[in-house]
């Protein structure tokens, strides 16, 4: 999860140049889900990119939403599956997609898949780890963000590519900026993860209850409280980042 962080002066930067002087709890609370999801291996301007995104998507409410309209004149309206959670989630391979991923990751109940019930891709719990497993391993277009940050990059206006090819990727870029101006003046910054002990597996790391996470705020859209991401959770997606991505700018 976020390490390093001031909070209140992260805020009270962003709200100054992104939301207009104000904030409203919702906002703070959608934020701090996601400050709280994300990888300690993840760069300032990954996570910021990723902010950006999700200001972008849901119309800077910082919650999971749904598509305007619900899908009307697109393909998939008529299925069910449109646009829901911080980066609007479309088609139904990328609901199975998300379900089979959540599942792996201890994420879902069995008796819980984004196909059948389309809407959980609107709970706090589900939308973050859908934002970063989705940007960090590419699954709507096929491009990363390994591919535009980190390793000497920093190209926000391409990684649009990640989720809707060049639609507002100039507005987006700019955003991306604010975010990290107010990441590193709080003090985000990436901690390495110290490797495995000798004769523990990365798999044994992974299950091992390292991170202690905060609970996660309850509810987003859904009338159910969203349940706190194992630690587990948080040390299988440290993993992830660290095979998809080298360290971020």
């Amino acid at each position: 999860m976020a390490v390093s962080l001031n909070r209140a002066a992260f805020y009270a930067a962003v709200r100054a140049s992104l939301f207009g002087g104000r904030l409203t709890a919702s906002q703070v609370a959608g934020m701090d889900a996601i400050l709280d999801a994300a990888p300690s291996l993840l760069g300032t301007t990954s996570l910021a990119y990723a902010l950006a995104t999700t200001f972008h998507e849901t119309a800077r409410t910082m919650q999971p939403i749904e598509e305007y309209g619900r899908g009307k004149g697109k393909s998939y309206r008529p299925t069910g599956f449109w646009g829901r959670g911080f980066v609007q989630l479309t088609w139904e391979t990328n609901y199975a997609k998300a379900t089979a991923r959540l599942r792996q990751l201890g994420l879902l109940r069995a008796d819980e898949d984004l196909v059948k019930t389309p809407n959980l891709a609107m709970r706090l719990d589900l939308a973050a780890p859908i934002l970063f497993y989705g940007m960090v391993e590419g699954w709507f277009t096929g491009k990363k963000l390994a591919d535009y940050f980190g390793g000497g990059r920093y190209e926000p206006v391409g990684a649009r590519r990640i989720i809707n090819g060049t639609d507002k990727d100039d507005l987006i870029a700019g955003q991306c900026g604010s975010f990290v101006d107010a990441l590193r003046p709080a003090g985000y910054s990436v901690i390495p993860i110290a490797p495995n002990p000798p004769g523990v597996t990365t798999a044994a790391a992974a299950a091992a209850p390292a991170d202690n996470p905060k609970p996660a705020p309850t509810g987003g859209l859904s009338s159910a409280p969203s349940p706190a991401p194992s630690a587990s959770w948080f040390a299988r997606l440290r993993e992830t980042v660290r095979t998809n991505m080298t360290k971020g700018a």
